[in-house]
């Protein structure tokens, strides 16, 4: 006895209406880990900085390099005498914000730099926002700065006796997420 035709056609589009349940999880399943695997691999790869923010961050910390040419390399040294302090005028306990600089058109040497750096030695009180330093620095402007951070730090190198110099490191966070390092060598000229 053959079938009739309501039931072949039933069977038919019985067959083809919708998906099971097992094929259902099992989809899911492969999806789900389809999106780790990506998850993972985004999360892998390192954070680059934008190329804006990096020529943002590059010319904040150049207008700030300049301003630490600007100033003289100790408060002893005396440019209008074309003199300089003696080798030992910077000592540890001496060395930092002499306490009246608050902002940049206060300081007067590079020792004041120290101000801005989060290590808390010799007068720092941390890291500057980026609007504020952009704003003490005359930049056009200031309000693209907004996300950027401005941390640096002085370091007196006396490991060679005839070549002192003070180290100035320069970094520039944006977001508290990428940095940007720039390190200044200062020497004791005329």
């Amino acid at each position: 006895m053959r079938p009739s035709r309501y039931r072949r056609s039933h069977t038919i589009r019985r067959r083809n209406s919708g998906v099971s349940l097992v094929e259902y999880v099992l989809g899911l399943a492969i999806l789900a880990i389809v999106l780790v695997g990506v998850g993972l691999f985004f999360l892998s790869q390192p954070r680059l900085l934008d190329p804006v923010f990096q020529f943002r961050a590059v010319s904040l910390a150049e207008t700030l390099s300049e301003q630490v040419l600007a100033v003289k390399y100790d408060e002893k040294n005396k440019p209008e005498k074309q003199s300089r302090c003696s080798v030992n005028c910077t000592k540890a306990k001496k060395f930092g914000v002499d306490g009246s600089e608050s902002q940049l058109s206060d300081f007067n040497d590079v020792d004041d730099f120290q101000l801005w750096c989060n290590n808390g030695e010799s007068g720092a009180t941390g890291a500057i926002d980026g609007e504020e330093l952009a704003t003490q620095l005359n930049l056009p402007e200031t309000q693209l700065y907004r996300r950027f951070t401005v941390e640096t730090c002085v370091a007196v190198n006396d490991d060679d006796p005839a070549n002192i110099f003070k180290q100035v490191e320069i970094k520039v966070s944006i977001d508290k997420g990428s940095t940007l390092s720039f390190v200044l060598h200062r020497y004791n000229i005329r």
